[in-house]
């Protein structure tokens, strides 16, 4: 069904149309597993060696442990936002297509309201714009007792010359209405006018080329003094004709897509658990806060006490005291 494309008033300025919009609503989550470079609550040391060089970490968990690759099934739960964050990513880049000539095409320019004049220039604007574009303006004025005192507002008024004009969603209407009578000796005007596109349509006027006209035909029919009505619709028409099909990028919805697909796939790896150090954590060994650092004999690099039988670095057999469990060796041995 057709629907406004934006409208205005001698006295209220213009507004936009009825496009819709969609809105997204995000939520978060805590992770209760911890690793930091410092003692907390219920935390335990452990040690893993990075460039042959010790690190320590204190976590809440068991960090050598292997976690069930089961858990990734929760990533089906993030699927749906990481196709939409797609979908805004393919709605940021607009690339308008010109619409098929399968409709009765035919440009209509009804002076009900008497007050275009010659429109032979209002017409040659409108077929550039349909040449470009292949959506066919059309024209109508009417007089504001047409539709005050029937309808709430003239946009109601103007859907229903769409329908009754129309029997497609491929054109744009452009209704101008002015008091009863009115002649430029009558000083001020109380005039309106509203745009009506149909369905077929929103491909190439989108709500951001229908604000730019919607401003700039508001602008030209308040400056009476330079525009008559006609030449302030073709003008307007003239304006958008050159850009109307250019391949246009919504920066505003493509750093937003960004961000969303950041914080959704963040949100996915703490609650699933993955973590880029988890392959250096899987060999992790516990130490204690007094754990001893020495050299091995046969590289020189250094590995900690009471941790492991082979040096972490190059696998050559450390000293047995140095060893896991020696102290119990020892007491088993003096006993």
């Amino acid at each position: 069904m057709p629907h406004s494309s934006g409208g205005g008033s001698h006295g209220g300025g213009s507004h936009g149309g009825s496009h819709h919009s969609s809105h997204s609503h995000g939520g978060s989550g805590r992770s209760s597993r911890h690793v930091r470079s410092t003692y907390f609550p219920d935390a335990r040391r452990y040690v893993y060696y990075d460039h042959h060089r010790p690190v320590y970490v204190y976590a809440d968990y068991d960090i050598t442990e292997k976690r069930s690759p089961l858990r990734f099934l929760m990533l089906l739960f993030y699927l749906p936002f990481i196709l939409f964050t797609f979908s805004m990513f393919a709605e940021a880049y607009h690339h308008p297509h010109k619409l098929p000539q399968n409709y009765d095409y035919k440009i209509v320019v009804e002076d009900k309201a008497n007050v275009l004049g010659n429109t032979a220039e209002l017409r040659n604007s409108l077929v550039a714009f349909y040449n470009r574009t292949g959506i066919s303006p059309a024209v109508i004025t009417v007089e504001n007792s047409d539709w005050q005192g029937n309808y709430s507002d003239l946009e109601n008024y103007a859907y229903d010359l769409y329908v009754n004009h129309f029997a497609d969603e491929s054109h744009w209407l452009i209704v101008y209405s002015t008091p009863d009578g009115y002649s430029s000796s009558d000083g001020y005007e109380d005039w309106y006018w509203e745009g009506m596109q149909g369905n077929d349509t929103d491909d190439v006027l989108t709500k951001s080329v229908t604000n730019s006209f919607n401003d700039e035909l508001q602008k030209n029919l308040t400056a009476r003094t330079r525009y008559t009505v006609s030449s302030a619709i073709s003008t307007s028409f003239d304006d958008l004709t050159p850009t109307v099909m250019k391949s246009k990028v919504n920066w505003t919805m493509l750093f937003t897509s960004i961000a969303i697909l950041a914080f959704v796939c963040l949100h996915a790896c703490l609650m699933i658990g993955i973590n880029p150090k988890a392959r250096k954590y899987a060999k992790a060994k516990p130490c204690s806060d007094a754990a001893q650092e020495k050299a091995c004999e046969y590289c020189g690099y250094t590995y900690v006490v009471d941790t492991c039988t082979e040096c972490p670095h190059c696998g050559a057999p450390i000293p047995p005291e140095d060893q896991p469990g020696h102290d119990l060796l020892d007491k088993k041995v003096t006993a």
